[in-house]
């Protein structure tokens, strides 16, 4: 089989798509490897700036789907049942080998495209908004990075939630593409004006009125965030896309009654596997009743790693990014797929004072 291996921590570029040995059946899940998730965290480990390391060589990827070969006795797994798995690295490779614990089923009619792109980021998002924030519906959930997987994963969550949301983007298109996939109102990162997105988040909703503030970029996004808050709200840290790790001042939570809070979700998980099949039921559980779209990916051939992290690195992607054994080689990538809830009204987008706000039609 083949599979990509990081050998040097030197990028993207340098990642190798090399052919080795099939893991040996040694009591765990056997799974052919359909389609597998490609994240932020993926870029950071081939650049060796990941807080988790790794032996070299090795094969990144956290999340795939795929079909069970073969698994042991017990494990109430079949042989050609569809399946999602979230570990912490080795799934960039045609075939893997991995606990039952760490298999989730796929539900019925979701592509394995979609199955690949849903463990990490929207248990994630459910960790974040349910566990950490304790949301509730009603509440208004403000997203930076909205258009990447992590933020839109948030924004889908928070409609499925019932929360109003706030998509925060880099561009006109990003605003859109988070509307399109159920934000309620999508604002730019630096407006026509040049003033920051904090000024068009209060020209929709006034001071000091988000409840719950989801952050993947971190930089100088968390002065605006933490005065956006009403009081009781609650800032989510989830990582620091934007390069550099912020410095809170605790006398804006004093004065504010806010909170900041982390999202560690994957050291989590590892301390308390169980939590993975809870959170796992209750998206499906969402999907189910209509509420939750399938992820919107953006799918590359499975051994084009570099591409899809290129991607990401240039801040190209629109949502999750996936490599697909169902996309040739050479044909480049196959766009984007963007499902959003079949309970969603219809809506177009305005242009206005350098945000986008959606409006509804029936």
């Amino acid at each position: 089989m083949f599979a990509h291996r990081i050998a040097a921590l030197t990028g993207p570029d340098d990642v190798q798509w090399t052919e080795v040995a099939e893991p040996a059946d040694d009591g765990g899940v056997i799974i052919d490897v359909a389609a597998a998730g490609v994240s932020f965290a993926d870029l950071l480990q081939t650049r060796g700036a990941y807080q988790m390391r790794v032996a070299l060589p090795y094969t990144p990827g956290m999340d795939a789907a795929g079909a069970v070969r073969s698994s042991g006795a017990g494990s109430g797994l079949r042989p050609g049942q569809r399946v999602a798995v979230l570990v912490p690295y080795g799934c960039w490779q045609e075939v893997i080998s991995v606990p039952p614990e760490r298999v989730l089923p796929l539900p019925d009619g979701m592509s394995f495209e979609a199955g690949a792109a849903a463990p990490l980021n929207y248990l994630t998002g459910m960790f974040a908004l349910v566990r950490r924030a304790r949301a509730q519906a009603g509440e208004t959930l403000l997203v930076h990075g909205a258009a990447g997987g992590v933020g839109i994963a948030a924004v889908q969550l928070g409609k499925a939630l019932g929360l109003r949301t706030i998509a925060v983007a880099g561009d006109a298109a990003k605003c859109e593409f988070a509307l399109r996939c159920g934000a309620d109102h999508a604002v730019l990162t630096t407006g026509r004006q040049g003033d920051g997105w904090l000024a068009a988040v209060r020209d929709l909703l006034g001071e000091r009125a988000v409840d719950i503030v989801v952050d993947p970029v971190g930089s100088d996004r968390m002065t605006d965030s933490l005065r956006s808050l009403a009081p009781e709200g609650r800032l989510l840290v989830l990582g620091f896309a934007g390069g550099e790790i912020p410095v809170v001042k605790v006398n804006r939570l004093l004065l504010g009654n806010t909170g900041v809070l982390g999202v560690a979700s994957r050291e989590f998980f590892e301390q308390r596997p169980r939590l993975v099949a809870e959170l796992w039921g209750r998206l499906t559980e969402l999907r189910l009743a209509g509420v939750l779209g399938d992820p919107p990916v953006e799918a590359y051939p499975f051994a084009d790693a570099r591409g899809a992290l290129r991607a990401i690195a240039d801040r190209r992607a629109l949502g999750k990014v996936v490599l697909s054994r169902a996309v040739m080689a050479g044909s480049g990538r196959a766009g984007r797929d963007v499902r959003p809830a079949a309970a969603e009204l219809s809506r177009f987008c305005l242009i206005s004072h350098g945000y986008l706000l959606s409006v509804f039609t029936h």
